[in-house]
This record gives structure tokens, C-alpha cells and sequence, in this order.
């Protein structure tokens, strides 16, 4: 119980690191350059929905003033041309009982289609001419108005007033007597005498239907809650939307008051901001505002933010959701391979995976298979090797013990040579046991040059007191190489195949050997050169290769040649080693081509 509780913590534990790393690829992936993305997205497309926003409410504006503008610009060109009309002056001038009566309603008459004629052509609704002279005809339906009938009344007191031409909203004949039942937007003319310019005749009245007005300036607006206002000073004459539905109208009117500007600004009442522009239009001190609320020119952006906000967490959670099955069928494989991992640490080597899929786990799981059948090869070699180590462990134990005996026993047969007066057996024996003294130097596998060649030198005396001197040898060494380390046993077998497979071939059985020694920049390089009988080309890739090719039988002598190649390539590497050159009849040279390592404490000394 015990034991699958701290397995099932310890696959927690490399589960919640793999889930976390998981979930952080994740969200550095997929959530972070999402919401990078739609970020980007949310700010470019808010700018330009502003930008489209501001563009749209600026070509509406700019209609509504023209059309607008237009539209009440006609009563002023109606005035201007009953201005110059001499009828008018006429009929306000001159006093009735002058005129017949059909002369009255001739003039009458011809006022009339007049004022018919204008109407139909400047599509305005009504035309009206406010008269001292107490014509009979005066009447509504001729437009022909008495004076008397609108004098006491604030609108006509003030164009009386004024010589200016004069613009009234229909808030301006509110309770007014003698004032259409419909309202109207009216543009207001005095006439004066001509004789005495001071004196007023009459009034020229041009009335446009305040439902036309309306009609023309209501929807205008590219927002749902913007306005649309037709101004005069802080006075709201019309309004697109009669509920005026943004709050702080008139706090707005105050502060919009006389401001008339390109561009789009910024105002705030009651802490609310709303955009606005204005344009003056008439010849009056008329102008037109457009407001537009904050919340309406972002509100197309506030609701694309939202919809791409759930887009985004949409996206979000089924990638998460995919996410977590995809690791999920992982982390279940790494499960296994942990616990497999887990039963191998335990003991069980003989554990293996069932690999599925086709991913980098499922190499894993085939290589872990492959692992633990090369730890159970191993494991088979490591016994074999054991029982090997024993019998050298054995060999080497039999090993110190014979040099011992050796040497002992080459001093009894030197003593005895010497005391039967036998000088060649007594020199053999010295040769002898100097040779096996270097051989096995104490035990170390590195000794200096000079000891390798004096090794070298004993091999070729005992040689030459085997043979009766037919080897001649000639050894040209460097002093300054002397001290350089050099693996052992290394010249011996060279000169050894150069005598026994290179000059004891030869019909004479004798011959030269010249060993050379020369200390180079790049290392030290000792020829051994015979006057043997050589070797063909088949014969010296034998010798020399490395490994013996096969179908072919391993030469004599080719074994040790081989072996100090080896030794030389595992000691030094590239490119120190052995090298050969050898025709038949003509002798061969071996050249063996090694590093100038002094020993370790000449080198501190250095």
C-alpha cells in the first residue's frame, strides 16, 4: 500500500510539471497571440469605426445645413424679387379711393398670381403682404394683410424695428393673432418708401411649413441618441428629435453658444462628454448643432469588443479542452514509461513497453526497449567479463611471482657461469635479465625514451649472441629526445619482425638494421630501416592495417604490428602512429611517429 502510494505521488508529481509546462505552451502559443491579436484588432477596427463614425455624422451635418439652408433660402429669394416688384409699391403706397374699383381688383389679382406663380416656383407654402391702406380687398385669400391686424404683435414690431431682412421660428407667432394655424419658418421684409426711406409701406411676409423642416432634418442622425438643433443664440427653435432625448440639453446650448468650428470638439456636462459641431447659416444669427454622445460614436466598438471578447474565450476554451486531451493521451503514455522506469529502478529489468503511436514518446518507449535489452547484453558481458577478471586477477598474481623466480634464477646460472670461467653464457644471462627488468619497468606503462631504446639494444644483443652477431646494428639517436615519455614496449616488436620476417628470410641470414632518431616541431619520429627481403603491397596492408580484412589469415608478426598501431592511436590519436614503407627485395622502414612529452615534473619546472 505503502509502495503504490509514493508511486502514485511521485506520477502526480512529474504529471503536475508536465501539465503546468503544458498549459504554459498554451497560453504563450495560442492564448497570448490570440489575445494580442484581437486586441490589435479591437483597437484598429474602433479607430476606424470612430473615424467612420465622425465621417458619416459630418456628410449628414453638412446635407442637413445645405438642404436646410436651401430650403429657407428660397423665402429670401421670394422677398427679393417682390422687393423690386412695382406693384407692391403700388398698392402700399397709394391710397384706394385714387384707384376704380376694378383697378382694385385688377391689382388684386394680378398680386395674387403673383404670389401663386412665386409659390409654385420657389415650393415655398405661403406669401403674404402686410399693408397700411385700407384696401376692401385685403383678405386672406388674396395675401393681402391690414397692418392693424399684427402691429401690436412682438414679431412685426421687431421687423418694423429692424431694416434688415429678419428670419422667425414658429415659436416667434405663438399666440399671435393673425398668424397661420400651421407653424411655419417665416423670412420677414419692411418695405420703405422710396420718396422717404425712413417711412415703412409694408411688410413682406415668406412662410415655409415647419413640417418640411422637420421632414428634412429628422433621421439625419448617424447615432441613435444624436441631435440635430437649429439655434439662435440659446434659444432651441428646432429640434430632430422633439423628446430630445440626451440629457442637459440646454447646459449643452450654453456651452455650444456661438461656436462654430470645422472640426469635431469635445464638451462635458453633468460629467457626461458628448461630441460636437456647429455651422452658421442664414444671414441671421442662426446655426446649426450637431451633438453626438460619447457612448453612441463607441458604441458599434464596444459591442465588436464583446463579441470578439466571447469569440476569444470561445476559441480559448476549446483549445484548452483540446489541450487537455492531447496531454492527457501524453501524459497517460508517460505514465507508463514512468512507471516502467520506476519497476526497472525497483529490480525488474526484464519490464518492457507496448510502444503506440507515432510520435517523439513513442521513440522514447522504443529506444527505452531498446536500452534494456542492451543493459541485459551488457549485464550478460559484465558476468563474462567478471569470470574473465578472475582468471587475470589469478594470471597476475602468478605474474609477480615469476619475474621473482625468473630473476633469481638468472643470478644462480650467472654465478655459475662465472665460477666454470663461461663469459658468453655469464653475458646472456646479464642481457637477459636486464631485458625483462625494462619490460616490466616496476609496473609502469610509460617510460622514457632512452629505456626504450636500451630495451631495444638488449633485444638485438641477445639476438646477436642467439645468432653469432649477423645482425648489425647502427642506432643514430637525439640526445634532446632522450627524456620524452613514450608508451613501452614499442620498438622491440618492430625490430623483432624486421630480423625474424625481413633479414632471416634472406639466403645470407644476416643483414643491417639501422634504428633513427630525430626530434621535429611536431613531435618525435624513430625509423627502424632493414635491408631485408621486403614485403609486397597484399602483405604490408596486412601487416599494418588495423584490422585484419576478412577471408584473409592474420601474417606472422602481423598481430604485434597491429597492436602497437592500436596502442599508438589510443595513447596519442590523430595524427601520431605507425607508419610503413617496404618494396620486396629492397628492405623495409617503419616509422613510428609520436609526440615530445617531457615528464611531469620537468614540465612544472618549464
Amino acid at each position: 500500500m505503502k509502495s503504490k502510494l509514493l508511486q502514485w505521488l511521485q506520477w502526480s508529481a512529474v504529471r503536475g510539471k508536465l501539465a503546468g509546462r503544458l498549459m504554459c505552451i498554451y497560453f504563450l502559443l495560442i492564448v497570448l497571440p490570440l489575445g494580442m491579436f484581437s486586441f490589435y484588432a479591437y483597437m484598429r477596427v474602433r479607430d476606424m469605426i470612430q473615424e467612420q463614425t465622425f465621417l458619416a455624422a459630418q456628410n449628414a451635418f453638412d446635407d442637413t445645413c445645405m438642404s436646410l439652408e436651401h430650403l429657407l433660402g428660397r423665402s429670401d429669394g421670394v422677398i427679393d424679387i417682390l422687393a423690386t416688384d412695382p406693384l407692391i409699391y403700388t398698392m402700399a403706397s397709394n391710397d384706394p379711393r385714387d384707384y376704380t374699383y376694378i383697378r382694385r381688383l385688377e391689382d388684386s389679382d394680378q398680386l395674387a398670381a403673383t404670389f401663386a406663380h412665386l409659390r409654385m416656383l420657389a415650393d415655398v407654402d405661403l406669401i403674404r403682404l402686410y399693408v397700411n391702406n385700407d384696401y376692401p380687398y385685403s383678405n386672406a385669400n388674396t395675401g393681402i394683410v391690414r397692418t392693424e391686424e399684427v402691429e401690436k404683435i412682438e414679431w412685426y414690431q421687431t421687423a418694423s424695428a429692424d431694416s434688415r431682412r429678419l428670419w422667425c421660428a414658429p415659436s416667434d407667432f405663438e399666440d399671435a393673432s393673425g398668424s397661420p394655424d400651421t407653424p411655419c419658418f417665416s423670412s420677414l421684409q419692411m418695405i420703405y418708401d422710396p420718396r422717404n426711406i425712413r417711412e415703412p409701406l409694408a411688410l413682406l411676409r415668406v412662410d415655409i411649413d415647419a413640417a418640411r423642416v422637420e421632414e428634412l432634418v429628422n433621421g439625419t442622425s448617424v447615432t441613435e441618441n444624436g441631435l440635430i438643433l437649429l439655434l439662435r443664440e440659446d434659444d432651441i427653435l428646432f429640434s430632430s428629435n422633439a423628446a430630445l432625448p440626451i440629457p442637459h440639453v440646454d447646459t449643452l446650448v450654453k456651452q455650444v453658444e456661438g461656436l462654430a468650428t470645422d472640426t469635431w470638439e469635445t464638451i462635458r456636462a453633468e460629467g457626461t462628454e458628448y461630441y460636437v459641431r456647429c455651422k452658421r447659416i442664414g444671414p441671421s444669427d442662426w446655426y446649426i448643432t450637431s451633438i453626438l454622445p460619447h457612448r453612441d460614436v463607441f458604441r458599434l466598438s464596444r459591442e465588436l469588443s464583446a463579441e470578439m471578447l466571447v469569440i476569444v474565450v470561445c476559441v480559448a476554451l476549446t483549445a484548452y479542452l483540446l489541450a487537455c486531451l492531447i496531454s492527457r493521451s501524453t501524459l497517460k503514455r508517460m505514465k507508463q514509461l514512468t512507471a516502467t522506469m520506476q519497476a526497472v529502478e525497483n529490480g525488474n529489468v526484464a519490464v518492457r513497453l507496448v510502444p503506440s503511436g507515432n510520435d517523439e514518446i513513442t521513440r522514447m518507449m522504443e529506444g527505452f526497449n531498446q536500452m534494456m535489452d542492451r543493459v541485459d547484453t551488457l549485464m550478460e558481458e559484465s558476468v563474462e567479463q567478471g569470470l574473465q577478471i578472475k582468471n587475470l586477477e589469478l594470471k597476475a598474481l602468478q605474474a609477480q611471482i615469476n619475474p621473482h623466480f625468473l630473476y633469481n634464477s638468472l643470478d644462480l646460472i650467472n654465478c655459475t657461469a662465472i665460477d666454470r670461467n663461461v663469459p658468453e653464457i655469464s653475458r646472456m644471462v646479464n642481457a637477459l635479465g636486464k631485458f625483462y627488468r625494462l619490460s616490466l619497468s616496476k609496473g609502469r606503462e610509460v617510460i622514457s625514451l632512452a629505456e626504450e631504446l636500451r630495451h631495444a639494444q638488449l633485444y638485438v644483443e641477445i639476438q646477436n649472441l642467439r645468432f653469432e652477431n649477423r645482425i648489425l646494428a647502427t642506432w643514430d639517436t637525439d640526445a634532446s629526445a632522450d627524456r620524452c615519455q613514450i608508451i613501452k614496449i614499442v620498438l622491440q616488436p618492430i625490430i623483432e619482425n624486421a630480423i625474424l620476417h625481413g633479414i632471416f628470410e634472406k639466403p645470407s641470414k644476416s643483414g643491417h638494421l639501422n634504428v633513427r632518431v630525430r626530434r621535429y616541431d611536431d613531435g618525435i619520429r624513430i625509423t627502424v630501416e632493414d635491408d631485408g627481403v621486403g614485403m609486397d603491397q597484399k602483405t604490408l596492408a596486412e601487416s599494418f592495417s588495423r584490422i585484419t580484412p576478412p577471408g584473409h589469415a592474420t601474417v606472422s608478426g602481423g598481430y604485434g604490428i597491429r597492436n602497437i598501431a592500436e596502442r599508438l592511436t589510443l595513447a596519442y590519436g590523430s595524427p601520431y602512429g605507425l607508419s610503413c614503407e617496404s618494396s620486396p627485395g629492397k628492405g623495409t622502414t617503419v616509422t613510428v611517429h609520436i609526440p615530445a612529452i617531457l615528464p611531469e615534473e620537468e614540465q612544472e619546472e618549464s
